[in-house]
């Protein structure tokens, strides 16, 4: 049994007891020895009698932890006694020992430890993981540098929330959920078209550096468990064990992404690095709602014509100087800017965050697509509408014309993957085109995923692929 701080105080405020009993077999962590010394609790093994919680040497089977008493700093004030012998010199300050190291709220340990190799096998792999990135670079592979980058984010929060004790908690990694991660790496058949197979000089240098850092995340695994399971089998750190787990899955992806990609070339084609860049400016969408002609005229009076404050880049759209109140069941958003011509069905398209102050659920759709989406009052100044559906957070999406959908050979209704090239760049999954004889060409995002992505006036998108 393993017995934490955080047990520790939450059974002893409830009952106060000065006295704890422990059943055999039960390691005490150092912080939670710490608190017992703070409140001067006993501490008793079934059987055994009280521990001495004070004893320099703690001993379990799986690590030991020294604990040395304060380091006291004592100096004799020549202003206070001016006749004193020249042999008696300030005390000096007892040092941390140079084979030790802290680990938890100030328990020492030699650095031996198994969490500290755990930590300095986790600071080796990040130093590989950058190293692999400037390979990459040389090998014009900016998106597999950005998943890196997203990689090397998520072992920095692994080291924080070991050294901080909090648990670790994670949804997605390269885009794929922990049952994905695992799905897709037994199976790559099935998802990049290629077998599993031994590592080979044939697979090229980018598969080999990604297989490297498969094998070294492994590594890391393995001094995770020897670092946080005892001898019984118990593990502490189940969190990062499993993330550790699904990140070699990760690396194994990514190697068979770019072995079934090299399958797929052409070897008569320029590589696809050498081709120029899909790039595409991008609008940012704040809050806006689109009105049917009856709704209009419900919100604003009889034959109503909405007044064009502006245009806007997409041919024959325009925003209106008008605007209403979206009313929900927890809030209301006011000026709420109407965007023209006039639809066949009121739509409404607000960020997630909108939806969280309102009080209804975020649903994504394409434009247009309003079934299982929620519904809200629309205040004007003349009267109200109740709208039962057509809340939605509209799916990022790029407009182009036929003639660009042909020379990006995409076609409308595909999904593709966009790279934005940001202050803080990240790559977008699931980006619907639309394609138009009008259409300009434009990328939209909804204000939550701009600010994500600090996009500016100067912020650009490069399609990966579809």
């Amino acid at each position: 049994m393993i017995v934490t701080e955080y047990e520790l105080r939450a059974n002893w405020h409830k009952t106060k007891e000065k006295v704890i009993t422990l059943p055999p077999g039960s390691v005490i962590t150092p912080s939670a020895r710490d608190f017992i010394r703070s409140k001067g609790i006993d501490v008793q093994i079934e059987g055994n009698g009280i521990l001495d919680i004070n004893k320099t040497t703690f001993s379990s089977s799986q690590q030991t932890v020294l604990k040395h008493k304060p380091f006291v700093e004592t100096w004799n004030d020549p202003r206070k006694n001016q006749s004193q012998s020249q042999t008696q010199r300030p005390t000096a300050p007892r040092v941390k020992p140079e084979h030790m190291t802290h680990l938890h709220q100030g328990a020492l340990v030699t650095k031996t430890h198994p969490v500290i190799a755990y930590r300095g096998q986790l600071d080796l792999f990040q130093c590989e993981l950058v190293e692999a990135q400037v390979s990459l670079k040389q090998e014009g592979e900016e998106g597999l540098i950005l998943k890196l980058e997203e990689i090397a984010t998520f072992a920095r929060d692994l080291m924080v929330h070991e050294v901080k004790e909090t648990p670790f908690q994670w949804q997605t990694l390269i885009g794929l959920t922990p049952d994905e991660l695992r799905e897709r790496s037994h199976y790559p058949k099935k998802y990049f078209g290629v077998e599993h197979t031994p590592l080979s000089y044939t697979h090229g240098l980018v598969v080999s550096k990604l297989q490297h850092l498969r094998a070294k995340s492994r590594e890391v695994e393995l001094y995770a468990n020897r670092a946080f399971t005892n001898n019984a089998g118990e593990c502490t750190r189940t969190d990062l064990i499993q993330a550790l787990n699904r990140l070699s899955s990760a690396f194994y992806i990514l190697a068979c992404e770019v072995r079934g990609r090299k399958n797929e070339e052409n070897p008569n084609k320029p590589r696809k690095s050498a081709q120029p860049e899909k790039r595409i400016s991008i609008g940012v969408s704040n809050r806006h709602i689109h009105l049917s002609q009856d709704d209009l005229f419900a919100l604003f009076g009889e034959n109503y014509v909405l007044t064009i404050q502006k245009e806007l880049s997409q041919p024959g759209q325009f925003a209106a100087q008008e605007t209403v109140t979206l009313v929900g069941p927890k809030g209301s958003l006011e000026k709420v800017r109407i965007l023209g011509p006039m639809r066949k069905s009121t739509q409404a398209e607000i960020s997630a965050t909108d939806c969280y102050k309102l009080g209804i659920k975020p649903v994504i759709r394409d434009s247009g697509e309003h079934e299982g989406t929620p519904g809200l009052e629309i205040v004007g100044p003349q009267g109200r509408v109740t709208l039962e559906a057509g809340v939605m957070v509209a799916s990022r999406h790029i407009h182009l014309n036929v003639e660009q959908a042909s020379e990006w050979s995409v076609n409308d209704g595909d999904r593709v993957r966009v790279q934005i090239q940001s202050k803080r760049p990240m790559i977008l999954e699931d980006v619907l085109i639309r394609v138009n004889e009008h259409y300009q060409k434009e990328m939209h995002l909804d204000l939550d995923e701009a600010n994500a992505a600090l996009i500016d006036g100067q912020t650009h998108g490069v399609l990966m692929e579809v």
